[in-house]
Order: C-alpha cells, then sequence, then structure tokens
C-alpha cells in the first residue's frame, strides 16, 4: 500500500494543566535520611528542539515535584556523541542518566557503561510493554520512532511512495544523508540491503553497490544544522530523519517539510533511558527515570514532540495520528542491536572509504 504525504495543521500548544503532572504511579526512590531525594542529577541526551521539549515535558514537572534536585543537561546531537563521552568518562563517572538511542545503548550495556535496575528500585518501571523491557534488566524503551523519507512539497507535488526515488536523477546533487555512525546511515543501509534481497548481518555488498550509485546525488552526508532545516531551506530537496521531530517542524512551515513511510518499509527510532554505571547520584537518578516512566510524562512528550509512549496511555487523537504506530501497521525492517554493536563500526569504516569517499 502506497504511502501518502502526512500533513496536518498544528496542533494545540500544551496546557499548562498538562504539565502539572499528579503523582507518579510508583514510590520514587528516596535518600536514606528520608527526607526525599536532593543533588543534581546529570543528564546527557539530544540538543536542540529535543532538549527543549523534555524540559517542559518532563524534566520541568519533576523538579516541581523535587525541589531539593537540579538536573545537569548534557546536550549531544547524536547518540554515537553520547557514547564517545561516556567511554571517556568511564573510570569516573560524571553522568547519572543517558536518553540515546536502542543500537548504541546495547553497546554502552555491553561495555558496562550502564547498570540493570528493576521495579524495586523503579516502580513505574511495571508501566512499561513487556516488549519494550530489556531482557536482561537494563534501561528500557521511553520513547519510540521512525526513520521517514522526507522532501520539499513546494518542489515535489506528489509525496513519493518508495525509497527508490533518492536514486531519482531529477535530484542529483539536492539530497541530504545523514552517514553512519548516525543512525540515517545505519538505517538506510538496512534498508537497501532489504530492498535488494540481502540479509544485513551476512553481507551488505550489495547495499554498498547501490549506495556507491547514490552517491553522486547527495550534497551533504552531515545535514547542518540538521536534516530539517536543509529542506526547509531549500538547500536540499529530499532525504531522511526521524519522524517525530518532523512533524514538529512542518507544523512551523505550513506543510513545506512532507513526511512519508515509503512502502519497502522502515525501522524504528528508539530511546532508551538508560542508568549509569557508578552514577554520581544514583537514588535521584533512579527517581528522574522513575517519574519518565510514568503516563503523564509520556504523554507530555508525545503531545510536546510526537515521540510514541512507551507506556500504555490515552492520547489525544490530533497527536495519536502523528505519533508512530507500534501495532503492527506500519512495515518495519528490525535493526539487531546485537549485531550493530559490532557492525557499526565496519559500516561507519565502508562508508567513509566505498560510498562518500569512493
Amino acid at each position: 500500500m502506497k504511502s501518502t504525504s502526512i500533513r496536518w495543521s498544528a496542533v494545540a500548544a500544551i496546557a499548562a494543566s498538562a504539565l502539572a503532572v499528579s503523582a507518579c504511579a510508583g514510590t520514587a526512590p528516596e535518600a536514606s535520611d528520608g527526607e526525599g531525594i536532593s543533588g543534581t542529577i546529570s543528564l546527557m541526551s539530544y540538543t536542540s528542539i529535543w532538549q527543549e521539549a523534555y524540559q517542559e515535558a518532563v524534566l520541568d514537572p519533576f523538579l516541581e515535584e523535587n525541589p531539593g534536585v537540579t538536573v545537569n543537561y548534557l546536550s549531544k546531537r547524536t547518540s554515537a556523541e553520547m557514547l564517545s563521552a561516556l567511554q571517556a568518562e568511564k573510570d569516573r563517572p560524571a553522568t547519572d542518566v543517558a536518553i540515546m538511542d536502542s543500537t548504541v545503548s546495547a553497546s554502552a550495556n555491553a561495555q558496562g557503561l550502564f547498570q540493570k535496575f528493576d521495579e524495586s528500585e523503579v516502580p513505574n518501571l511495571a508501566n512499561v510493554k513487556d516488549e519494550f523491557l530489556d531482557p536482561e534488566g537494563y534501561g528500557p524503551y521511553v520513547m519510540l520512532d521512525a526513520i521517514a523519507l522526507l522532501y520539499d512539497t513546494e518542489r515535489i507535488d506528489t509525496a513519493p511512495d518508495s525509497w527508490t526515488e533518492l536514486w531519482n536523477s531529477d535530484y542529483k546533487g539536492q539530497l541530504n544523508i545523514t552517514a553512519p555512525p548516525a543512525l540515517g546511515g545505519v538505517a538506510l543501509t538496512a534498508i537497501t540491503s532489504e530492498m535488494k534481497g540481502e540479509d544485513y548481518t551476512e553481507s551488505i555488498d550489495k547495499a554498498v553497490a547501490e549506495l556507491q550509485e547514490l552517491a553522486p546525488s547527495v550534497q551533504t552526508w552531515a545535514p547542518n544544522p540538521d536534516e530539517y532545516q536543509n529542506i526547509i531551506s531549500g538547500q536540499t530537496i529530499m532525504g531522511m530523519g526521524p519522524s517525530a521531530r518532523a512533524q514538529y517542524y512542518t507544523d512551523q512551515v505550513d506543510g513545506k517539510l512532507g513526511i512519508v513511510f515509503p512502502e519497502e518499509g522502515t525501522t524504528y527510532q528508539i530511546n532508551t533511558i538508560n542508568l549509569v554505571e557508578g552514577a554520581p547520584n544514583s537514588e535521584a537518578a533512579k527517581a528522574l527515570i522513575d517519574y519518565a516512566l510514568t503516563p503523564e510524562a509520556q504523554a507530555a512528550f508525545a503531545e510536546r514532540l510526537f515521540y510514541a509512549p512507551a507506556v500504555d496511555v490515552d492520547l489525544p487523537a490530533d497527536v495519536a495520528d502523528r505519533v508512530v504506530p507500534t501495532d503492527g501497521s506500519l512495515k518495519i525492517i528490525d535493526l539487531d542491536n546485537d549485531f550493530l554493536q559490532t557492525a557499526r563500526d565496519e559500516w561507519t569504516d565502508i562508508w567513509k572509504r566505498e560510498i562518500i569517499g569512493g
């Protein structure tokens, strides 16, 4: 079934009352003195509009409920940047909580950068859907999105329904693609392998050959300031990126940014919320994670930035229609996180050598 352009009018701003969150479903961890949590939590996650949305929808209500706590937000552009920062501080951790892409957090788990926790420490872990829990007890999914094909609706009249439109010679030199180790390039590798009938866990030879054909059409492999603004500004005409932020931006530009999920399928972009091994303020960090997994916090962030919640919540219809479906209705090409722990660096080298540099 062909995808159609996803264009909506702007949703109403979130009412202040939606952010005044009621008590959590479970009891938040307390400091040993029994007077509640206190101190500074260092949270590492994404920058720009993601940071603004998370501050307003989750952090501000959490801080209102916990006046003895402050949050030091450590902003990074990508999960790969977060992983590098956490590796650098492994012997002397300065970060308490990290929210990052699941393909990267799996590697962090394997490296011992994150620690396991359960419902006795984070009661609202019970809210998370079973399929979104880590089987080994590491940080669960906290929100979900998917990679979309993005295009300029003012210059492309008909919504593209296939990833093959990236190879359309009409758009030569007008594409923006985010290269590995960023998720966009990893996802495009898996998607291209799928289109060529290849199992990417066995070989990406066919995908690489196809991506070499795509390379001359790409204007930039590192969209600046991001993959959305390049299209909005007219610098490029088509690209790819996570849908949720695109939903936000398309409201700001009256639908100029088109968003589609092509018929060949796409990959999820999943964020996990993680407790750093040796976190300086572990108890307060667990309380923040606990709050982030409440239905109230999950709904508030979905309304603010259109990420699908990891817990069961009732979203307004105009929001529910714009978050990525997690009910099986969207064709998903699975990203094997265990495989990508080792393959990501290899794929990055192949891209640099044979696709970008070839």
